[in-house]
């Protein structure tokens, strides 16, 4: 219970239990004004009053004297008993206060916060994400590229290698005399020193073979393919196939023999292609990237599925081969047919055959989505960060404004003897001390009605 001093404002915490009688009278200290304390009609008994009160005073507890004896028919109430507030009293304006809906503060200090973070943050995620993503991109692509350069190079190198190897047998007197002994003893030789040719041999213009290497019978190449293009006129030709002697897939390079500035034959090579095969099918990127070659019609030359060399499978409606058909360069992006989306590359060499290299999306791209799969996670741990953060700065904002709102409250319906606590040094502390002002200020305006009565 506190006492405040009509004349010069001091307050006194008294102690109820302690007054001895209805009444209990002492000096203030100030200005040793008496005060008298009546025990039954206590502060929160009185109606409320508004204005606007002094500046506070330190409170200071005092054990109140005893109080004289006197007859218990001069003991009597100075304040009316308590009266229920009538209708659209400060108490049911209370209530309604409370049914009212809409954001706290706490909620708007949640959402402001996450949005003075999480939208500079939303906004620096999507640009890195773009960067990034760009960046890997830009990588796969230039590797990609090297790749299929790489390649490319290494089977035109191996075909190049071997036709400068038959043009120049060709220009040889011995080859050029179109005599079957002589031109044995040069086949012989040429197949000893590239074991990979097993069998060369030459035909006249008319496709009937003059010689080989292996002393078998000689037969009619009429029908092929190549000795058909050399005799028309082309510098080189070649034929993928499956060898009748070898029985594996091969290939044919097939030069002209000029003897004053005429065709007078044709020399031509099979050859395994298990050289340019090994470099191709075997190349393989992380788990899912590998490289095949393919002719100018689409025939499997080598995959990393021998059935596929073996049966010279046709590949030419693969989007790759297709792509690099179409002069479609850089990188390409196709369904894979397995329900995982790929990429590849492709380009053509000098013959005219497809090199292709092509990888599962989701290896490809690993780095760009762990990159996307971290970020993921420090923006939802920045968002939660951000939330505990705003929870617990509102709820220091929040908890003295409430605690104030319910003094204020608790005050307005006739409570006077609430103890404000808040002594912060900000605006709260500010708002603290208004209220505490007017606290003091509506105790002295009853003090004062209680006089008049009297």
């Amino acid at each position: 219970m506190i006492v405040i001093c009509e004349e010069c404002g001091k307050k006194y915490r008294i102690d109820p239990e302690k007054i001895k009688g209805d009444k209990a009278r002492f000096k203030c200290r100030s200005c040793s004004h008496v005060i008298t304390v009546d025990k039954q009609s206590t502060i929160g008994d009185l109606p409320p009053s508004v204005g606007i009160a002094n500046p506070p005073v330190a409170e200071t507890t005092v054990a109140p004297p005893p109080a004289p004896e006197a007859p218990q028919a001069t003991v009597q109430q100075t304040t009316p008993p308590p009266t229920p507030p009538p209708s659209g009293a400060p108490s049911e304006k209370i209530e309604k206060r409370k049914k009212k809906s809409g954001m706290g503060l706490t909620a708007k200090v949640v959402l402001l916060m996450l949005l003075v973070s999480l939208i500079p943050g939303g906004i620096y995620f999507g640009l890195s994400f773009k960067q990034t993503n760009d960046r890997i991109y830009a990588d796969n692509e230039r590797f990609g590229q090297q790749i299929t350069t790489a390649l490319v190079a290494d089977v035109e190198s191996w075909i190049d290698k071997n036709i400068r190897v038959l043009k120049a047998v060709a220009e040889l007197p011995a080859m050029r005399s179109m005599n079957r002994y002589e031109q044995e003893v040069l086949l012989k030789t040429v197949q000893k020193q590239y074991d990979w040719m097993y069998l060369v041999f030459t035909t006249d213009t008319f496709g009937m073979n003059v010689a080989r290497n292996d002393g078998k019978d000689l037969k009619d190449y009429s029908d092929r393919q190549y000795v058909q293009d050399v005799m028309a006129g082309n510098p080189v030709a070649w034929q993928n196939l499956i060898g009748k002697t070898s029985k594996k897939p091969a290939l044919v390079l097939a030069v002209p023999i000029i003897h004053n500035s005429e065709t007078v034959g044709v020399l031509a090579a099979a050859m395994t292609r298990d050289t340019i095969s090994q470099r191709i099918a075997t190349w393989r990127q992380g788990k899912t990237g590998y490289a095949f070659l393919v002719d100018e019609s689409g025939k499997a030359i080598a995959h990393q599925i021998p059935e596929f060399v073996q049966k010279q499978k046709d590949l030419s409606r693969h989007p790759l081969v297709t792509a690099a058909n179409a002069k479609q360069g850089g990188l390409v992006e196709f369904d894979g047919g397995n329900g995982k989306d790929e990429i590849g590359f492709a380009r053509k060499t000098d013959l005219g055959w497809v090199l292709a290299i092509q990888q599962a999306k989701d290896e490809a791209f690993q780095s760009l989505n762990e990159a996307q799969r971290y970020a993921m996670i420090l923006f939802g741990a920045t968002f939660i960060v951000v939330v505990i953060i705003a929870l617990l700065a509102s709820r220091a904002i929040v908890k003295p404004i409430r605690t104030l709102t319910d003094a204020a409250n608790r005050i307005s319906v006739g409570e006077l003897g609430v103890e404000i606590k808040a002594k912060s040094g900000d605006e709260i502390g500010d708002l603290a001390e208004a209220i505490t002002r007017m606290q003091d200020s509506i105790r002295l305006s009853i003090e004062r009605l209680r006089r008049r009565r009297r």
